[in-house]
């Protein structure tokens, strides 16, 4: 991030709790950063490596999308946008040079560049603030009333102070900010959990993020296959557990009366009040077991939601 806006988000004070009403809500992401590709052959080299449909994207629209390895295996998940011969993808910091870096090694002779623009470019989602139609303002996908704010840092601090005072909008920071996205359901991918899980398992079907008649692209003939013969056997949930302990993303799940000790995986968790809203991938039969636990050090009970 760059140093000034890290410098004013130092100055604020974030809340750790989402508000008990529909308050105007805004929130600096952090943890997520941006990757332009640009050049000529970008829609084209886009076209042949993401999930998603690069030819049917719309101008300023956010599509979820996700890019995958050689086996079908999620690398990350993404909101593309286009801005007329530019592609911006939002993900997470955690794995935004890892992607760069394997997006690079298929440029080869396309006039195609990858630029991080992290330390240039803030995030900011809000969530029932009133907003008129403006620049780098764009919606967040399957988040109702909500939207994305991306720009430089000056920008964007102007943007967050007008909010505050003209809407008295409660600032949150980043990690509450989760809770809306795990309510959207919205499988934000890090390190521990990137080429673990195809698309479906992710639910990124059922969200609009994979296009089925757009042609080839890494990994499609396994996602393709999953989907036309139906051998996906997990899939992703909303969960919750009583505890306000730090939760791993990738740790895993088991009940200690079934044989299988790896039952599924978090994604994702955000706490608020006394409990920790989960994002869950959960293989099948882990839906009837009725001890689902993490496998932690408290070992605390999952309630499916």
């Amino acid at each position: 991030m760059h140093a000034d806006w890290i410098a004013y988000l130092n100055t604020q004070n974030l809340s750790e709790q989402l508000p008990a009403n529909d308050q105007a809500t805004i929130a600096p992401l952090s943890h997520l950063g941006v990757l332009s590709i640009s050049g000529k052959d970008a829609a084209t080299f886009l076209q042949g490596q993401t999930t998603c449909d690069i030819k049917a994207l719309v101008d300023s629209e956010p599509k979820l999308g996700a890019y995958c390895n050689a086996k079908g295996r999620t690398i990350s998940t993404f909101v593309i946008i286009k801005l007329q011969e530019i592609y911006q993808l939002i993900l997470t910091v955690d794995l935004l040079d890892t992607v760069r870096k394997k997006l690079q090694m298929y440029v080869l002779r396309s006039d195609v560049q990858l630029t991080d623009l992290s330390d240039e470019l803030c995030i900011i989602g809000t969530h029932n603030v009133e907003l008129t139609a403006q620049a780098n303002l764009y919606s967040y996908p399957q988040l109702a009333n909500s939207y994305l704010f991306i720009a430089a840092p000056e920008q964007t601090q102007q943007f967050c102070t007008e909010l505050q005072t003209k809407q008295s909008a409660l600032l949150i920071d980043a990690n509450t900010w989760l809770n809306f996205d795990i309510q959207a359901g919205i499988p934000w991918l890090y390190a521990n959990t990137s080429e673990k899980f195809v698309p479906q398992m992710l639910n990124l079907d059922k969200l609009e993020a994979i296009s089925f008649t757009k042609g080839c692209y890494t990994g499609q003939e396994i996602v393709a296959r999953t989907h036309y013969l139906g051998q996906n056997k997990r899939a992703m949930y909303r969960a919750k557990c009583i505890t306000k302990a730090s939760i791993d993303k990738g740790c895993s799940l088991f009940d200690p009366e079934v044989r299988e000790t790896d039952l599924g995986s978090v994604i994702l968790a955000a706490h608020n009040n006394d409990s920790t809203q989960l994002l869950l991938v959960l293989k099948d039969q882990a839906i009837t077991v009725k001890n689902l636990q993490l496998n932690n050090q408290n070992h605390d009970k999952i309630i499916l939601n």
